[in-house]
């Protein structure tokens, strides 16, 4: 997913009665600071990431500008973001690092899309272009013990538990 290349991917948990939306991933741009800046303000967003906080503006500003730096891909902590759109429209976030024994994936849906299958999809797009991007097949993601939701939704794309540490369940790609 380097420059601008996209991935798509349908959502397969919908709303009975209508259709899975597209959703693309596309690399992060500095345009769509707002809607990241919205996203990590809101409470409900933030509840199962870090301290449980939403983020304050300098804090925000200064991860933005970190993920808009593309640094080399193959350093430990190398970062990039992916804005999910559906039909032009962000819906979410994708953020893939790469950590010792792999890259792991974390995942931001705007409230407004949530059970629309949009975390799902952009975790699907993730496994199908991620390995590639980065050179490994070892895709793992961090997920907070009360957010049964993510649980599921890894664990029913192929991500089995993986310890617990730091607080926050581990999974990995089996």
């Amino acid at each position: 997913m380097n420059g601008e290349q996209h991935c798509r991917a349908s959502a397969s948990h919908k709303p009975p009665g209508s259709l899975p939306p597209s959703v693309a991933l596309r690399p992060f741009r500095a345009s769509d600071a707002g809607f990241i800046i919205e996203l990590a303000s809101d409470e409900r967003v933030t509840r199962y990431v870090g301290d449980g906080r939403t983020w304050d503006r300098p804090y925000t500003e200064d991860r933005i500008q970190a993920a808009l730096r593309n640094g080399p891909l193959d350093q430990d902590g190398a970062t990039r973001w992916f804005l999910a759109v559906v039909a032009g429209d962000p819906v979410g976030l994708l953020v893939a690092m790469r950590r010792v024994g792999g890259v792991e994936i974390g995942y931001w849906v705007s409230p407004g899309h949530w059970g629309r299958g949009i975390a799902g999809a952009m975790v699907d797009a993730a496994v199908a272009t991620v390995p590639a991007l980065y050179g490994t097949d070892a895709l793992t993601a961090r997920v907070h013990p009360d957010n049964a939701v993510s649980a599921r939704l890894l664990t029913r794309r192929g991500f089995g538990p993986a310890g617990h540490h730091e607080g926050v369940d581990h999974y990995r790609q089996e």
